[in-house]
């Protein structure tokens, strides 16, 4: 459709809102608006919400669906509002961001006008990914567990546990399932996030779905599947090796160390973490692990995989003809999307995967069809075409398409890439632009190596501006820095006295109810503080997490929201 048929479309769209005061919109899908709602006010904002998503459609090259044909321009708005019937929308996937749509979908949608539907591949419903570790502790999934099939019910959520989403027929509008079954839909949001990425080295073979890696002793650490293979093989195992240290290679390797393995990680870059922290900060890193016993080899590429006769992992050979000897091997080094569907049903995707989204995290292709979280592939002005591995920027994807489908005009935010995490018990945060152009910053650093910190900070060229940072070993400064570096306002003290930490400070120097405390589900301090307010003060860490949600995603928050509460107590005189 060429920009002339674009604006004729917009044209009629705007005559069709002066008549009635209500149209179905794909772009930004709007509610049905009853009687009380229809007037001026109504048209107001489905012309801005039409403005908005051709402009977007426009710079992104792709076609919106206007107006829906049965939208009669002369009826009445009661007329429209009694014909509606309940839309349905398809969630393929049950993961982190699958429930956290459906949870948002639910809290938008006061007027019940939509169905969900949603598959779950795996036997278990969406349970925690980011607290994996923990299992290998307790071995209850249950304690991982992020809704009981109680609430599913009671929301009203159809969920079809260890059920799989086979094929979207866009022309019919119906997704088919691994049963047979098959469902009308409105729309549909893919939430299959990602599989392990296991790199094509002889040896290590993994069939297609989501089961583990084929040979004796080779897994892939993903899905609490995956981890009860671990724990069984291991207890026949006496040294494990970890392909991969970024994060999910970091965690994995925290968890063959509470098998009780000797534990190797496996690197190919010169440093792990390798978007996280630069080569100073890895230094302190590789020696905090080490000190707890692992043992770390970067700049280290695996070439193949030895087996004993009997086709059982004894060893890994490496690039520089040097080789380890081990009885598992955990591959994690990195993420793939699972877009597979995306793929077969005709969907855009990315060269390296991920369903290509627009700002209002819309296919590019069929605006009926959203992606969230890791399976889709999104621009970003810092990071180019990205797939997020961040769970925060799937959970605001989320909380956007449902607040359009309830009616809104939101558009995806440039995700906050700042993380803050504890890996082996050591402090690991980054925030901002922690890989800045030489060209437009200034860097200043403290490093210690016997106490196991590092501090890395930039700064605009005048010092007017916190750019980014790198902590590693104490990450207690995290909330204070990431908050200037959001800041548009000039620094109010030196450069130094950010890094050297010679700035008078009150331990107990309270945030603003308006500093954002949880990235990952938005919550404010003065959200934290109405809920232990709410309950009268009567209330545990463990309450006020579930309760406000603060804590919940990364977890890298959690010390801030114990802080927060030990404040407000003290306050109003209840102690600790």
């Amino acid at each position: 459709m060429k920009t002339a048929a674009l604006n004729t479309s917009l044209s009629t769209a705007l005559a069709a809102s002066k008549s009635i005061g209500e149209s179905t919109f794909v772009g930004i899908p709007l509610k049905q608006l009853s009687a009380h709602r229809a007037g001026k006010q109504a048209r107001t904002r489905l012309v801005s919400g039409l403005k908005k998503t051709l402009k977007s459609h426009k710079e992104s090259k792709t076609v919106p669906c206007c107006i829906s044909e049965n939208v009669k321009a002369q009826a009445s708005t009661k007329q429209v509002s009694a014909a509606v019937a309940k839309q349905t929308i398809v969630v393929i996937g049950n993961g982190m961001v699958g429930l956290k749509f459906c949870e948002k979908m639910i809290e938008y949608d006061t007027a019940g006008e939509f169905e969900i539907i949603t598959f779950c591949e795996e036997k278990k419903p969406a349970y925690h990914r980011m607290n994996m570790t923990q299992y290998f502790e307790h071995r209850d999934a249950s304690k991982l567990e992020l809704a009981p099939l109680e609430w599913y019910e009671e929301a009203g959520v159809t969920l079809h546990v260890g059920e799989r989403a086979t094929a979207v027929d866009r022309e019919t509008q119906v997704v088919r399932s691994s049963t047979g079954r098959e469902i009308k839909y409105d729309y549909v949001v893919i939430a299959t996030g990602s599989k392990a990425f296991v790199p094509p080295i002889p040896g290590v073979e993994r069939p297609d779905g989501i089961e583990s890696c084929k040979q004796p002793g080779v897994f892939v650490y993903r899905t609490l599947e995956d981890l009860d293979l671990m724990i069984e093989y291991a207890k026949k195992s006496k040294t494990a090796a970890v392909l991969g240290g970024g994060l999910l290679g970091l965690e994995a390797a925290k968890a063959a160390y509470d098998l009780g393995l000797k534990t190797h990680v496996v690197e190919a870059m010169s440093r792990l973490m390798p978007r996280q922290i630069d080569d100073d900060g890895n230094d302190i890193l590789v020696k905090k692990i080490e000190d707890l016993g692992l043992t770390v080899h970067t700049n280290k590429g695996l070439s193949k995989l030895d087996f004993t006769d009997e086709g059982v992992l004894k060893g890994l050979s490496f690039s520089d003809e040097t080789s380890l000897d081990v009885d598992m091997l955990i591959v994690s080094c990195g993420i793939s999307p699972r877009d597979e569907l995306a793929r077969d049903c005709g969907l855009e995707v990315g060269p390296r995967g991920g369903v290509v989204v627009n700002d209002l995290c819309q296919s590019v292709t069929d605006p009926r069809v959203f992606a969230i979280g890791e399976s889709c592939l999104h621009d970003h002005s810092l990071y180019g075409k990205i797939i997020y591995g961040l769970v925060a920027p799937g959970y605001t994807m989320a909380d956007v398409i449902a607040k359009n489908l309830a009616g809104g005009s939101e558009v995806f935010p440039e995700a906050d890439m700042s993380t803050k995490l504890k890996l082996m018990g050591v402090d690991v945060a980054s925030f901002g632009n922690a890989f800045p152009d030489p060209a437009d910053s200034i860097s200043l650093m403290q490093k210690d190596a016997f106490e196991g910190l590092y501090k890395k900070l930039f700064f605009s060229k005048d010092g007017t501006r916190l750019i980014g940072g790198i902590l590693v070993g104490d990450a207690s400064e995290y909330a204070k820095l990431l908050s200037l570096s959001k800041s548009e306002e000039p620094l109010t003290v030196k450069p130094r006295d950010l890094i050297y930490g010679t700035m008078e400070e009150d331990e107990n120097a309270e945030l603003p109810d308006s500093f954002q405390v949880c990235q990952c589900n938005d919550v404010s301090k003065g959200d934290v503080v109405a809920e232990i307010k709410a309950a009268n003060y009567e209330i545990t860490l463990g309450a006020l997490k579930k309760c406000s949600k603060a804590g919940t995603g990364c977890g890298g928050c959690e010390q801030l929201v114990s802080k927060i509460l030990k404040q407000e107590l003290e306050k109003a005189g209840k102690g600790v």
